[in-house]
């Protein structure tokens, strides 16, 4: 079995088997680049279809993943803004290329929190804008606001084209 496949595959019986609070964790994960390599965007709307998740779940389900994946760009940006890139390097599993670091800082310099917004909806951009934020010491308030309104919005996307892809391919 290819590792992604495992990965997913333990992922999502963490998610069966301990539900939010599993749920909360691989998405902190996630938002703190150390668990880059979970593909959330499959896991979280694949959870939700294995429980036959009632709207309101559905519902707390992407508040906590949003949370969650908001919270670890949050210890991102603190670990930025305290001890610099060195130490989001020196995380386990996170290797930030100069390329990265190259992209965020040029977003960020150009859209600050509309850039924050902007990267939380494309995969494996908005946590890297979380460095320079945190280096420039830009607002906690308004980085927590951009981050949390763009990954609430990010996941119902992801979830309404799930179901909704799902629903017509006749498969619920």
């Amino acid at each position: 079995m290819p590792v992604l496949e495992q990965l997913i595959e333990s992922g999502f019986t963490l998610l069966l088997i301990f539900d939010e609070p599993a749920l909360f964790l691989l998405f902190v994960l996630k938002g703190a680049i150390i668990g880059k390599i979970f593909p959330t965007s499959l896991l979280l709307p694949g959870y939700l279809i294995a429980i036959s998740a009632s709207s309101r779940l559905i519902a707390i389900s992407i508040l906590v993943a949003s949370f969650g994946y908001v919270t670890g760009q949050l210890i991102i940006y603190h670990i930025s803004n305290s001890r610099g890139i060195d130490a989001i390097n020196a995380l386990p599993n996170v290797s930030v290329s100069d390329e990265q670091i190259m992209k965020a800082e040029y977003y960020f310099q150009q859209y600050s929190g509309i850039g924050i917004f902007v990267t939380n909806l494309a995969p494996f951009v908005g946590s890297f804008i979380m460095i320079p934020a945190g280096m420039t010491s830009y607002p906690i308030t308004r980085t927590t606001f951009y981050a949390l309104t763009s990954t609430v919005l990010n996941y119902i996307i992801i979830v309404l084209i799930s179901f909704e892809s799902i629903e017509l391919l006749g498969i619920l």
